[in-house]
């Protein structure tokens, strides 16, 4: 017999269910209510910064614990269970629900991470040892214990990211780019709460809707998402503002990618013509854009200031960095690197 798990024990503070509301519990709570409800054991899956929180969880008779560190591997290895019981980061809720959907369990989540990636998405690419398999997840029963959530300056950090990457896709399809869908917009309309469960409401509602946040995340996996918005942020207003069409200069496309350690066969070239269609674009949509760039430069300070009150530290990407995006992301980069502005600005 299998466990269907849908609340906890106590009756949580908030009501994540179907409505799309969220659901509030301790990890002990929840791992109480998971057990009640099994048969057998239980697979309790965490990494190594929130093992802490499942150590008691694992001292039982029905855990069998696995702490991964960005391989999902280990999970198939595992004897039969009756459920997954999952704590932690991105890795370890994809590797929870890769494994529960091979195996056709229960699957309940407590996200360590404010952003919530790995914990709604329909699919997503998990490692598996030396492998990166692109599959189905399972969908699981989602729970948030506050003393768990130790970023939500990066959880806020990745709303102000994905607010820009909003501008970044519209630019990109006026340009006679690929546009890309706007589901879960209404999540950026207002950004200026710092709340924590306003920051897990708005992101839960991206991942839903597995909103896209453009060239940004790249730089956001490094630096973070606040450094990736800021300096993304100064490079389109400079572009946008200052920027005048290079017509007889073209970028040296082979040896950015070289310099950027990408192979030149990937690099996009555009085309004399489309080229030109972006000089006219630039020319005649110019204030537009400036326009949606101002309307997020004003609230700046404030953006600023709720990122620092919940601990959020500033971090400066080097300009190299910037510089050889376009070659990593096919964003709003690269068209500024085919004006041959990119190293200019």
């Amino acid at each position: 017999m299998q466990c269907a798990v849908s609340v906890p024990k106590r009756i949580p503070e908030e009501g994540s269910g179907a409505d799309g509301a969220l659901l509030f519990c301790s990890v002990k709570e929840g791992f109480s209510a998971m057990t009640e409800r099994c048969a057998g054991k239980i697979l309790v899956v965490s990494d190594r910064e929130r093992f802490p929180a499942v150590a008691s969880a694992v001292r039982t008779p029905r855990a069998v614990s696995a702490v991964l560190c960005g391989d999902a591997l280990p999970l198939f290895a595992m004897p039969p269970c009756s459920g997954v019981f999952a704590v932690g980061g991105r890795d370890v809720m994809l590797a929870a629900r890769l494994y529960a959907g091979v195996n056709r369990t229960p699957c309940v989540l407590f996200p360590a991470e404010t952003s919530l990636f790995g914990v709604f998405e329909e699919r997503a690419e998990v490692a598996i040892g030396e492998d990166l398999l692109d599959g189905p997840l399972a969908q699981a029963d989602v729970f948030f214990d506050e003393t768990l959530l130790s970023d939500p300056a990066e959880g806020y950090a990745h709303l102000l990211l994905a607010r820009l990457s909003l501008f970044e896709g519209r630019a990109i399809a006026l340009f006679g780019g690929e546009g890309r869908s706007e589901r879960g917009f209404e999540a950026l309309l207002s950004l200026d709460s710092p709340d924590l469960r306003n920051i897990l409401q708005k992101n839960a509602l991206l991942r839903r809707a597995d909103f896209h946040e453009g060239e940004g995340r790249e730089l956001a996996r490094t630096y973070g998402a606040f450094a990736a918005f800021e300096s993304l942020m100064k490079l389109y207003v400079a572009f946008f503002r200052d920027a005048i069409p290079q017509t007889y200069t073209v970028p040296d496309y082979e040896r950015r990618a070289r310099a950027a350690g990408v192979p030149y066969a990937e690099v996009s070239v555009p085309t004399v013509g489309a080229f030109a269609r972006r000089a006219l674009v630039l020319g005649g949509r110019r204030a537009q854009f400036l326009r949606e760039l101002t309307l997020i430069s004003q609230k700046m300070h404030t953006y600023r200031r709720n990122y620092r009150s919940l601990g959020g530290t500033v971090v400066r990407i080097p300009p190299r960095e910037l510089n050889f995006l376009p070659e990593r992301e096919n964003g709003l980069s690269a068209i500024i690197r085919d004006f041959g502005l990119l190293e200019r600005l």
